[in-house]
């Protein structure tokens, strides 16, 4: 009997957690939005805030929310939209919505704009968004996504370690020779220990690409023949493998793995004096507002030819292919609400991401002055060009060549060599098959 009670019990508490979990959708067109704010994450309570005040500001349109680990949140949506599983509304990379677009997985956004515009109804004002990410969102002169984040990414400069050493904010380089000189008097060594490194162009989102840019370089040229074969090149190159030469790499290397093992950033941590790093740093060092005097500014430039411009890589938000006119319509209200310039205040405070609406997160950084630069910074800010032949050409594809230049094991005119090998034979092996 007590058995027979028990599993009563259970059946009873399923039941009616089951009844409270209950979605009341009714007669609503119900739509999937796949988002990285899952349980347990610090967003998942102001995305579940979002989603259900949408459901409750009208009696038309029901938004599931699925929030995905951020980490595997790409293979799946991947996954998906090439096994046309994909959910009605979800985040992607910017620089590559010309694939999807180009293989029919996204609506045409700007048809839906024009739909509006002809019936009277309010729109979205792209004017609010950077030209070069709507140029990264447009596929043969029409939109397919909307701009969603902007991430850029800035110099971080500790001040407490710049007094130490005799610094001010009046000697925050804005040059790779000002740089280096700044960064030598701020290094702290004793014996084969660095206890403080003023600066590594590899450290935190230094990369090649980036301090290529600054230098009116880059890997690919306007028909995306593969590049890496100019003097230039190389002298960048060896600027970033040169930068500590007076360490040797075992001491840099025991530097790289006691920061890993202390499981925090090096920059919060004191042991980096200026590093590269984008928005989410900021994010990381806010509990430790009033501990960590700190600034931010522009990255260095060369100094004979550089350049002002920053890695504005984001994401885009996209609304996937379901030949379904009703559910079309409910995915392009919701989309609307998002982009909304109130919305994306409230999304960029959830998130802890720049938003693309720049008007709001203007508003948003008022008064706070690193959000301040960092905003500021969207005017110089462009993404990587996607080659269809090497998507990967910045990650996985250069950093295997980049990383034997660090250990000595390729030289640096070797590690262009053959990453340029790689990329052009990339090229023919894609134009083969296509």
């Amino acid at each position: 009997m007590k058995k027979l009670a028990y599993l009563a019990l259970l059946l009873l508490i399923s039941f009616t957690l089951a009844a409270c979990n209950r979605e009341d959708t009714g007669d609503r067109t119900v739509i999937e939005f796949w988002h990285v704010s899952p349980v347990g994450s610090d967003s998942y309570s102001g995305m579940r805030r979002i989603i259900r005040d949408f459901n409750e500001s009208q009696d038309d349109y029901f938004v599931r929310g699925t929030g995905i680990n951020f980490w595997d949140y790409w293979d799946k949506i991947n996954i998906a939209i090439a096994s046309n599983t994909a959910p009605d509304i979800g985040y992607h990379t910017l620089d590559n919505v010309i694939f999807r677009a180009g293989n029919n997985a996204l609506y045409n956004i700007s048809d839906l704009i024009r739909e509006d515009i002809e019936n009277g109804v309010d729109t979205i004002d792209v004017s609010v968004f950077s030209e070069n990410q709507l140029e990264f969102a447009t596929y043969d002169d029409d939109l397919y996504a909307l701009p969603f984040s902007a991430t850029v990414r800035m110099m971080f400069y500790n001040l407490d370690l710049f007094a130490e050493a005799g610094l001010t904010e009046d000697d925050v380089p804005t040059t790779w020779s000002e740089l280096y000189e700044v960064a030598k008097q701020l290094d702290d060594v004793s014996g084969n220990t660095i206890n403080v490194l003023g600066f590594d162009p590899s450290f935190g989102e230094g990369t090649y690409h980036q301090y290529l840019w600054t230098a009116g370089l880059d890997f690919f040229d306007e028909d995306l023949n593969p590049t890496l074969n100019t003097d230039r090149h190389l002298e960048i190159l060896e600027w970033m493998y040169d930068f500590n030469k007076e360490y040797p790499r075992s001491v840099l290397d025991a530097f790289g793995e006691a920061n890993q093992m202390l499981g925090i950033n090096p920059f919060a941590a004191g042991r980096v004096a200026m590093m590269v790093a984008n928005d989410g740093l900021y994010e990381t060092l806010r509990p430790l507002e009033g501990q960590l005097n700190y600034g931010v500014a522009p990255i260095p430039v060369p100094d004979e030819d550089g350049v002002r411009v920053n890695w504005g890589s984001g994401f885009s938000i996209e609304m996937y292919n379901k030949n379904n006119p009703e559910r079309r319509e409910a995915t392009w209200a919701f989309l609307k609400y998002l982009m909304d310039h109130d919305k994306q205040i409230e999304l960029s405070d959830t998130l802890g991401w720049l938003m693309s609406n720049i008007p709001a997160m203007e508003e948003y950084a008022e008064g706070n002055p690193i959000l301040e630069a960092f905003v500021n910074e969207l005017e110089y800010a462009v993404d990587k060009v996607y080659v269809p032949y090497a998507p990967n050409w910045h990650a996985v594809d250069w950093v295997q060549f980049f990383e034997q230049g660090q250990s000595s094991a390729l030289t640096p005119e070797q590690v262009l060599q053959q990453a340029r090998n790689l990329y052009i034979q990339k090229r023919e092996n894609y134009e083969a098959a296509n």
